[in-house]
């Protein structure tokens, strides 16, 4: 089989999974549980430098819903509020203290107060449920519209380069192509499904707590 073949289909599975990984970083970024991917984005200002926030705060996760950020220098906080505040508006800021033994022995602890920010992922109730699945949905059909053009991209190539190859290898490059297709198209539909779940997810645990708020304040009715 020509050489420019096989080049093809490998850049055909490299377009895919791209358009893939792509899929689900814009996803992630629609932030329904803490996702360190949604973080990377962020620049702080420090003494008039730019820097990435890994480099200048240690991020935690007390849970599935919530960031823990602790400064390098607790000096840094205000421009660490400020900067997360500028790329993720939705997050809830609260800023928190943890002692922490700093002594090396153990008879003899140091507790020390260290000041961080906690970070709490948007509550999905019902306005942001809608939000939420409409914006996953138009970035699917996005996602699936580039991959079926990029596809169609290469099957016209393909038709060109097979010419004079034998029906056995034609049939083997067929064959080759709908896997490989059939596997990027199956994984982006389960990014796709794995997202509306989390969506789900949120959704009723903010129900949960609808109704026990609700049955507190039946009881303290009654």
């Amino acid at each position: 089989m020509k050489r420019e073949i096989i080049k093809e289909f490998d850049n055909l599975g490299d377009a895919l999974s791209t358009l893939n990984a792509q899929f689900s970083y814009r996803l992630m970024n629609l932030c329904v549980k803490a996702e360190p991917v949604s973080l990377l984005s962020i620049e702080v200002m420090i003494e008039g430098e730019s820097q990435k926030l890994e480099k200048c705060a240690q991020i935690g996760k007390e849970d599935d819903y919530t960031f823990q950020i602790f400064p390098n220098y607790e000096g840094d906080i205000p421009a660490l509020a400020q900067a997360i505040f500028k790329e993720h508006p939705e997050f809830k800021q609260e800023m928190k203290t943890m002692q922490v033994n700093i002594s090396i022995d153990e008879e003899k602890p140091d507790m020390q107060d260290v000041h961080y920010i906690q970070l709490t992922m948007p509550e999905v109730d019902d306005n942001r449920y809608d939000l939420l699945n409409d914006g996953v949905k138009v970035l699917y059909d996005g996602n699936k519209a580039q991959m079926e053009a990029v596809t169609a991209k290469a099957d016209a190539k393909f038709a060109v380069l097979i010419v004079g190859e034998s029906k056995e290898d034609a049939d083997k490059l067929k064959a080759a192509r709908d896997k490989q297709t059939k596997t990027w198209y199956e994984q982006r539909d389960s990014i796709y499904n794995k997202k509306l779940k989390e969506i789900e997810d949120g959704h009723k645990k903010w129900l949960v707590k609808q109704a026990k708020e609700r049955m507190v304040r039946h009881r303290e009715e009654q």
